[in-house]
């Protein structure tokens, strides 16, 4: 007798790991291995195995539960089992693959059965539910009836859903309650030899059927397929399904092998298989697999992984068992469900817990209620007209979009909304007064955000915040009527605020105390975004795992996917380049002696000194050949707005000029002109200006070349830091409104705000006028600039304008101010050439266009990427400079598209001036790369732009144009995030 007891002990655990390393081996990719099978029906093998797994644990739980009734607390305990597992291997798995964390995930293992996480888990717990109501119902029926009942409904499951059900969902689960049923009643019954044995053949016979079955139909299917006719609506693998009754007999046939011993388990044991099923479904499972590489073979990995978490799921099952139902409140809980049988006042009992919490909580619950609300009115205030920019090239509707998408993206802001809050209220300790103070400021900044993405196709950076200084000329491009919109609304806020402080004032539960720790503690939340862009670190994870993901390449979607609250934060602290392989002083020495090779060679060829010639670099605000615009259509009997730049083309080296900008990007344009570095190179947008030139003492630009060099500007001086800058690139003068050097000749045009390019181009004369020698002349003008109201009078383009883009009123409208105001630029730039020519020194013009402007949506730069960042530019000698060795163009086709950064190379070639190491990289770059610019399709990294305006795809650079670009990248890198080696190395800049 007890020989028998140790050997049935013995078939037990051996039938337990058995089991065991079946379930666990599905962690695995098992259809990728399978795949590769020489036979084909091997590939259909792990879906059997799947689904015999779903049919046999639901049976073998139902024989072992079918000696008496259970008790909830039973349904109980597999949840506890299950979500204690599930946190503990969500927690490994993200310390083992941080980039991994989402949460979503997180949600999963808190929830396994409303997310689906295993359906196998959910049909048990079902099962269990209701196993008090199949216990009765089994035994008032005999066992012909429960064969005939359960036999119809086999059958009928198989017909009414004709094996197409998925099991992807819980509620899948329902149908394995019918298994669990069959288990309870086989349990119950003698099995004859005779009966075992017809079982098991049939089972066999199953099993064929089942393999040569799904082969023949996939092969009829593919069939279909090739002939033209489509797969049909059906489910090819119909006989490989848990309702097939093939693999019903394929399953009943090993319980019935395995009775005996299956009848020995007790509920403990079952217990064990909890973890397992959990591991084995989690949908982290094979990602976490793949994560440990112990040798060079992947199936030595998988069978050295398959014995380690076979040895966890144990250990992990015996603490379990030994310790978590001890614990008090869980304990508690168990005690109760064993002793009330009635599922219904179970029920009672948690929604009676459930309104009890609500009811005492119902302040800060309301209060995160109400943040989240303001939290999606903020997303949904940045979307275009409710529908939202998912990619570059397609739109989906906002709200159904951030519901089903963005929910834990607006969690998150609902977090730091709230921790504004407990500082406010912290201070205040008025709780209407802090919640309208955080409500003005969530609801405030959306709507400040939008303005800006309306007028400049931008949302608000951090490094914007002190333009608040230049209020005044603010003001006129909000537009009056906004902002008395918004003085009426606050005072309407402050008039609500007192009465409800003083009518329904709210305290808040806490004392003090608890409340000064959550104010600290919220405080220290909004020192995180300081990490957010730090990749591999913790918060960086974490706030990723919000689904706070910021591509910083298409500003407009990034605030639209991420709402205006974390867009700021996800700017505070930018990550600015990534270090090039090898960065060391002694590899930017390397590329000093390497280019000093290459200038000396270039350098043989030209004759003239840069520092002799005079050079204009006129940046000319938001000016766009009308003609260029996508559609765009004018009327023949008005005049052509900008014939005479249009003439450069034949007398100039002229064509279009890349930007990185679309509505704004101003001070951008101007950092590539000056410096010859790249906006494509960064990890993100950002504003040079700001986030870069501040950080070094001394900052080289093309004007370090020559002995004087100036900049004009005939508007306020303080946007983008410009006054801070020119004094690190010293300059020896800036002149603009406001300044101790007085702008000239000032002149608007009609009602504009703007003095005019006539202003511009008269102070650049006379800058010109007030040297003898060479000089530098950074010149920026502002007349373009939006708004576009109608400024001028007499306008010949009202009316005039049509195109599929120009079909709004307000867009033709803006428009036809738009290209009014480019006829005046056009005058200003033939009356500023005439003038350069009668000078007697040289004197080269590079005139540009900075940007597109915001007159279109900028929505339609998916479908015109390079277009709508294309703007005119030209390079243009006088005669003096070209009677002393200035060419008067460079090659056309080779120059048709470029990158603003590679004006400094043109402008020394077409003077043919002497260039420095760093100078001949820059010709290198221009001569030997495509342009090189920012990815127009909003993600990271660069994009190349050939000289028809083709896409490049870096691949196919050559190695040579490899090595320059990545030569140019890493002393890109040394004077934007690094420590600036270049700078010590005599020569390499001037």
């Amino acid at each position: 007798m007890n020989k028998n007891k140790k050997s049935l002990k013995a078939i037990q655990i051996i039938c337990l790991l058995v089991a065991t390393l079946f379930m666990l081996v599905q962690m695995f990719n098992l259809k990728g291995i399978a795949a590769r099978a020489h036979f084909s029906f091997v590939r259909y093998m792990p879906n059997m195995l799947h689904n015999a797994t779903l049919m046999i644990i639901p049976m073998i739980f139902g024989a072992v539960y079918s000696k008496k009734k259970q008790s909830v607390s039973e349904s109980f305990k597999y949840w506890l089992l299950a979500s204690v597992t599930l946190i503990v291997y969500y927690i490994v798995f993200f310390f083992r693959v941080p980039a991994r964390f989402n949460m979503w995930r997180i949600w999963g293992m808190l929830f396994p059965i409303i997310t689906s996480t295993s359906v196998l888990f959910s049909g048990l717990i079902f099962c269990l539910l209701i196993q008090p109501h199949l216990y009765d119902f089994l035994r008032k029926l005999t066992v012909k009836q429960n064969l005939l009942v359960l036999t119809l409904l086999t059958l009928l499951g198989f017909a009414l859903s004709a094996g197409n059900l998925s099991f992807q969902y819980s509620l899948y689960g329902l149908y394995l309650v019918l298994f669990f049923a069959w288990g309870m009643f086989l349990a119950n019954i003698h099995i004859s030899k005779k009966l075992l044995t017809l079982s098991l053949v049939s089972g066999f016979i199953s099993f064929f059927i089942v393999v040569i079955g799904v082969s023949g139909f996939d092969a009829v299917y593919w069939s279909q397929i090739i002939s033209g006719n489509g797969g049909g609506d059906w489910n090819r693998e119909f006989l490989n399904n848990p309702s097939s009754p093939f693999m019903f007999l394929l399953v009943v046939a090993v319980f019935l092998l395995f009775k005996k011993v299956i009848m020995t388990f007790n509920k403990k044991q079952m217990r064990f298989f909890i973890p397992v099923i959990i591991i084995m479904d989690a949908p982290i499972s094979p990602r976490f697999m793949r994560a440990f590489h112990f040798t060079g073979s992947s199936m030595i990995n998988k069978l050295i992984m398959l014995v380690i978490m076979l040895l966890i799921v144990i250990v992990w099952y015996q603490l379990l068992d030994r310790y978590l139902f001890q614990i008090n409140p869980f304990a508690k809980i168990i005690n109760y469900l064993d002793n009330e049988p009635n599922l219904a006042k179970v029920c009672e009992k948690v929604w009676a817990v459930f309104t009890k919490f609500v009811v005492t909580n119902r302040v800060n619950l309301l209060t995160w209620a109400w943040f989240y609300i303001l939290s999606f009115g903020s997303f949904l205030i940045e979307s275009d007209n409710l529908r939202i920019q998912i990619s570059t090239a397609s739109t989906i509707n906002a709200i159904v979009y951030l519901l089903g998408t963005k929910f834990f993206a607006m969690i998150l802001t609902t977090i730091f909304l709230d921790a504004l809050f407990s500082v406010f209220y912290f201070v205040t300790t008025r709780y209407w007064t802090s919640n309208i103070l955080v409500s003005i400021i969530a609801i405030g900044w959306a709507v400040a955000n939008k303005i800006k993405l309306l007028l400049r196709g931008e949302p608000i950076y951090p490094t914007e915040i002190s333009e608040i200084v230049n209020w005044k000329t603010l003001i006129p491009m909000i537009g009056k009527t906004t902002v008395i919109v918004i003085l009426v609304a606050l005072i309407v806020i402050i008039a609500l605020d007192i009465f409800l402080e003083l009518k329904f004032p709210v305290k808040k539960r806490g004392s003090w105390k608890r409340r000064g720790i959550w104010a600290l503690l919220s405080l220290l939340l909004f020192v995180t975004p300081l990490r957010f862009n730090h990749d591999g670190g913790v918060i960086y994870h974490i706030n990723r795992g919000f689904d706070n993901k910021q591509r910083f390449r298409n500003p407009e979607r990034d605030i639209q996917v991420n709402g205006p609250v974390l867009n700021f934060l996800n700017y505070i602290d930018l990550q600015i380049m990534d270090q090039p392989e090898g960065y060391s002083e002694t590899s930017i020495k390397q590329l000093n002696n390497k280019y000093e090779k290459v200038a000396a060679k270039i350098n043989k060829k030209r004759k003239n000194t840069l520092k002799d010639q005079t050079i204009v670099f006129n940046l000319s605000e938001s000016f766009v050949d009308p003609s260029t615009f996508p559609t765009f259509r004018l009327d023949r009997d008005v005049p052509n707005p900008v014939k005479f730049i249009q003439s450069m083309k034949s007398r100039s080296t002229y064509g279009n000029m890349l930007s990185a900008g679309y509505g704004g990007g101003t001070a951008n344009m101007e950092w590539e002109t000056l410096t010859g570095l790249n906006m494509g190179m960064f990890k993100s947008t950002l504003t040079p200006y700001v986030q870069v030139v501040p950080n070094y003492d001394f900052y080289p630009t093309i004007g370090m070349n020559f002995d004087y060099k100036s900049a004009v500007h005939p508007f306020i001086g303080t946007y983008y830091s410009r006054q801070e800058d020119y004094h690190r690139f010293k300059f020896d003068k800036f002149i603009f409104l406001g300044s101790k050097y007085k702008i000239i000749d000032q002149k608007k045009l009609g009602k504009s705000g703007y003095n005019s390019d006539f202003t511009t181009y008269a102070n650049g004369l006379k800058e010109i006028n007030s040297r003898n020698g060479g000089q530098f002349i950074n010149l920026i003008s502002i007349q373009n600039h939006m708004p576009y109201n109608n400024w001028y009078p007499n306008n010949e383009y009202m009316g005039k304008i049509s195109g599929e883009l120009f079909k709004s009123p307000a867009v033709r409208d803006q428009m036809a101010t738009y290209v009014k105001g480019t006829q005046y630029t056009d005058k200003a730039v033939k009356q500023f050439i005439q003038q350069i020519d009668q000078i007697k020194k040289p004197i080269t013009l590079v005139f540009y266009g900075d940007h597109y402007p915001s007159i279109l949506s900028q929505s339609y730069t998916a479908k015109y990427p390079v277009q709508m960042h294309s703007t005119r530019y030209f390079i243009y000698s006088n005669k003096y400079a070209r009677q002393h060795g200035a060419k008067t163009r460079l090659p056309r086709k080779a120059n048709n598209f470029v990158s603003s950064s590679d004006f400094i190379a043109m402008m020394l070639e077409q003077t043919d001036s002497k260039v420095t190491p760093y100078q001949a990289l820059l010709t290198e770059v221009h001569k030997k790369l495509p342009a090189i610019t920012i990815n127009f399709k909003g993600d990271k990294g660069f994009e190349l732009i050939g000289r028809q305006g083709q896409v490049i795809e870096p691949k196919y650079l050559t190695k040579k144009q490899q090595e320059i670009l990545a030569d140019y990248e890493a002393v890109q890198y040394d004077m934007t995030a690094g420590k600036a080696y270049g700078l010590k190395i005599k020569g390499f800049y001037k």
